[in-house]
C-alpha cells in the first residue's frame, strides 16, 4: 500500500491527513494535560469528591484526541459530511455520495459513544480516590 493509498479517504475509515491526524493528536495531549492539572488542584485544595465530575470534559477531549488520531477519522467532519484525507490538502472538502456521508456519520456516532464511556469511567475512578 502507498502512503497516498492509506491516508486517501475511505468512507467510515479514514477522512484526515497527516497533517489532520498530529492536530487532533494534539488536541488529545492538551485535553490529558487539563485533565491532570485540574485534578491536582482539586485534591490539593480539598474540594468536595464529586466536583470532581468537572473532569469528565478535559477527559472527552483527550479521549476523542487520541481516538480520532489513532483512527484518522474526524468525528467533526464526519457529522458534517466533510473530509480532509489527501495529504497535500489544507481545507476540507464536502461529500457528494449519500451511502459515505451515512458511513461516517455512523462512525463518528461511534467513535463520540466510545469517548464518552472512557471519560465517564476515568472520571468516576478519580471520583472515588
Amino acid at each position: 500500500m502507498t502512503k497516498e493509498n492509506s491516508t486517501a479517504y475511505t468512507p467510515g475509515v479514514c477522512n484526515i491527513n497527516s497533517a489532520e491526524v498530529a492536530y487532533r493528536k494534539k488536541a488529545g495531549y492538551i485535553g490529558a494535560a487539563v485533565f491532570v492539572i485540574l485534578l491536582i488542584l482539586l485534591l490539593l485544595l480539598d474540594i468536595n469528591r464529586w466536583s470532581r465530575l468537572v473532569l469528565f470534559a478535559p477527559a472527552f477531549v483527550a479521549v476523542i484526541g487520541f481516538l480520532q488520531a489513532k483512527n484518522k477519522f474526524c468525528v467533526a467532519y464526519g457529522s458534517s459530511g466533510k473530509q480532509n484525507a489527501a495529504e497535500e490538502s489544507s481545507e476540507s472538502k464536502s461529500i457528494k455520495d449519500a451511502g459515505a456521508i451515512i458511513k461516517d456519520k455512523i462512525k463518528a456516532k461511534s467513535m463520540n459513544l466510545q469517548a464518552a464511556i472512557i471519560a465517564l469511567a476515568a472520571t468516576l475512578m478519580v471520583c472515588l480516590i
